[in-house]
């Protein structure tokens, strides 16, 4: 029986099957090979980390021996890396509105702020805001931060804003809102425009809707806008007064605590303890609204549509109640409210208007209508009352021309409201001398009937007043009554003459020197009737009423009457301290003759004739007291020729 062996390795090769198969015999090969390959491996995990550590520790001694060794190890100052040390140069940011306006900052310097990566600290920034208008509003500041989230852009330190419509400003610190277009500032500012200035602490400015908005200690001056002034008047014309407040020749200084300029709608409003001061005159009030033309910042870039008026010219100045309006020499004007037209040089104060002049002048009214061109002051109301010192005037209207220094007093022509009152308390002297016989001629007297208190006031009473007071001339005209405790005289027209100053001066120039007006004569022309209390009458073609004296003395036509009695001449002198009337006498002669009376034709009287003068008593009423004298019983009425004096 035969047997067959193989070997497994023949000459170091490898035994295969017949499949191909690596035996397990024949594995010897790749262990050794896999044996190597862990060897090496091995080799390498030792070996990187023994590089490592000897790099590293040439590279310490390589530092040790620049630092010198054995004397020790200094302390070294690693540099690190933070955000605040960031610094940007020539920064620039910019963006655009919803309206279409646009703005830009730029900076010398930029840095992150470590708490806040939305905000950005900026040096040396300059700036511009844009409108929809493409109007420019450029800014620089010291310094200031941008935050490019809230597009917020805080400005500190020397701040000046300009714009292209004249408007500039000085502040020290704000807050723009580059989104909406508004600056606001905290700090005290100072704004320059053409019309003027203003100084104060905070300010709002919403460049879209084009407001600005001062608070706290708001302090204006609106430019003069007429420097020129008025062309001096030709000779012998009178100066006319300027107006009282809001014309456009002089600066006005407001002071205030808000101030709101809207230059879409060319208004200024002036709020809280407003004080307005224009030359020697100043205003007072709670609200004071400016209208004006042009823009309130406008200067070189004014529109030709804007017509004929000045950019940013003041139109009108109104105050609300209560409006106090004083001026220099004791001048003062208080109302409800107050409307200065600047344009046409016009006021007009409303509601419980009073005048006042130093010393004692005062006239009120409901409304007083001032017109600088025409130098003219009309006063108006149910009761327009003029008073100086205890002299008062009272009627519906008053006008009063200040250039020449007329004036007139009305009423309305209603009824009794169509009538004027004026009492004259000051007539002059106050103690008249006790004269006997005034005139020192020949003539009749006819006892003390007409005797009156030399000290009691004139009162009259006219349709209307009209006062020359230049000429110191008041003439009453229109069915008027003048009355002195029982004396009455009336006429057609009664002049009275004064002394002193009877207009009240409310822009005009006050007359220095000039103390209230004090009556001193009073003159009737036309249907002249003089009336005693008993109802003795003297009837005349004028009189003529001295104060001073205390006389009145009627002529032309004179005739007097008491009862049925009666005595003509063309002269009658009444001295109404005694109250003895006098009829002077031209001739020489004297007759007697019968009369007849033609009421009761039983009755017969006598006719004592005495040069010009004449006489009629009837018996019934009088009886003969002795020589030539005849009175009337218990009137004390007497008839009694004056001797001629001898040559």
């Amino acid at each position: 029986m035969a047997s067959v062996s193989e070997s497994a390795a023949v000459s170091g090769r490898t035994r295969r099957s017949e499949f191909g198969i690596e035996l397990a015999g024949d594995r010897a090969a790749s262990r050794a090979r896999a044996a190597r390959h862990s060897s090496i491996v091995r080799a390498l995990r030792a070996a990187l980390p023994l590089s490592a550590l000897g790099v590293a520790g040439l590279y310490t001694l390589m530092i040790l021996k620049s630092t010198g060794w054995g004397v020790g190890l200094p302390s070294l100052d690693i540099p690190t890396i933070i955000a605040e040390n960031l610094a940007m140069e020539n920064p620039h940011y910019e963006g655009f509105n919803k309206d279409g306006g646009r703005y830009w900052v730029t900076a010398k310097k930029a840095m992150q702020d470590v708490k806040n990566l939305s905000v950005i600290n900026l040096d040396a920034i300059t700036g511009e805001l844009s409108d929809a208008e493409k109007k420019k509003t450029k800014l620089t500041a010291i310094r200031g931060t941008f935050n490019n989230k809230a597009n917020i852009l805080e400005l500190f330190d020397s701040i000046d804003i300009a714009g292209d419509n004249g408007l500039k400003a000085h502040l020290t610190r704000a807050t723009i809102r580059t989104k909406e277009n508004v600056i606001t500032s905290d700090q005290p500012v100072v704004v320059m425009m053409e019309a003027g200035n203003v100084k104060a602490n905070q300010l709002t400015v919403r460049q879209k809707t084009k407001e600005y908005i001062f608070t706290d200690k708001v302090r204006t001056t609106l430019s003069a806008q007429d420097a020129t002034g008025a062309p001096p008047p030709v000779d012998g014309a009178q100066q006319k007064p300027a107006l009282p407040f809001g014309n456009s020749k002089e600066a006005i200084n407001i002071v205030s605590q808000r101030l709101d300029v809207n230059d879409a709608e060319k208004s200024a409003v002036f709020t809280g303890s407003v004080k307005a001061t224009q030359g020697v005159a100043w205003l007072t009030s709670p609200e004071l609204a400016v209208t004006y033309e042009g823009s309130a910042a406008s200067g070189t870039e004014a529109k030709p549509e804007a017509g004929p008026g000045q950019p940013g010219k003041v139109k009108r100045v109104v105050a609300k109640n209560p409006v106090v309006l004083s001026q220099g020499e004791g001048q003062q004007a208080a109302s409800q409210s107050a409307d200065f037209d600047a344009l046409q040089q016009k006021a007009v104060l409303e509601g419980d208007v009073v005048l006042t002049e130093a010393p004692d002048k005062r006239a009120t009214g409901d409304r007083a209508e001032i017109d600088q061109a025409g130098g003219t002051v009309l006063l108006t109301g149910t009761s327009v009352v003029l008073t100086q010192g205890s002299n008062e005037l009272r009627g519906r209207r008053l006008f009063f021309n200040q250039t020449n220094g007329k004036m007139q007093l009305t009423g309305n022509g209603e009824g009794g409201n169509s009538r004027i009152k004026a009492r004259f308390s000051e007539t002059g002297g106050k103690t008249a001398p006790a004269a006997k016989e005034p005139v020192a001629a020949k003539g009749m007297s006819l006892g003390g009937n007409f005797k009156t208190d030399p000290n009691a006031p004139v009162d009259v009473d006219a349709d209307r007043l009209d006062v020359d007071d230049p000429a110191k001339e008041a003439v009453f005209t229109g069915s008027v009554r003048a009355k002195q405790g029982d004396f009455v005289l009336q006429s057609a027209e009664l002049k009275a003459t004064y002394t002193g100053s009877s207009a009240i001066g409310v822009s005009g120039k006050t007359q220095a020197g000039q103390g209230s007006a004090k009556l001193t004569r009073l003159k009737a022309n036309k249907n002249v009737v003089v009336t005693s209390a008993d109802g003795q009458k003297a009837t005349g073609d004028w009189a003529d009423f001295d104060t001073k004296a205390n006389t009145v003395t009627l002529g032309g036509n004179v005739i007097m009457t008491q009862g049925k009695n009666v005595v003509r001449g063309t002269k009658l002198v009444i001295d109404m301290t005694t109250g003895e009337s006098i009829i002077p006498s031209e001739g020489t002669t004297s007759a007697t003759a019968p009369m007849h009376s033609g009421e009761d034709g039983d009755s017969t009287g006598t006719i004592v004739k005495s040069g010009r003068p004449s006489a009629t008593f009837y018996p019934s009423d009088i009886k003969e007291k002795s020589g030539k004298a005849v009175e009337k019983a218990g009137a004390g009425w007497q008839a009694r020729e004056t001797p001629s004096p001898k040559p």
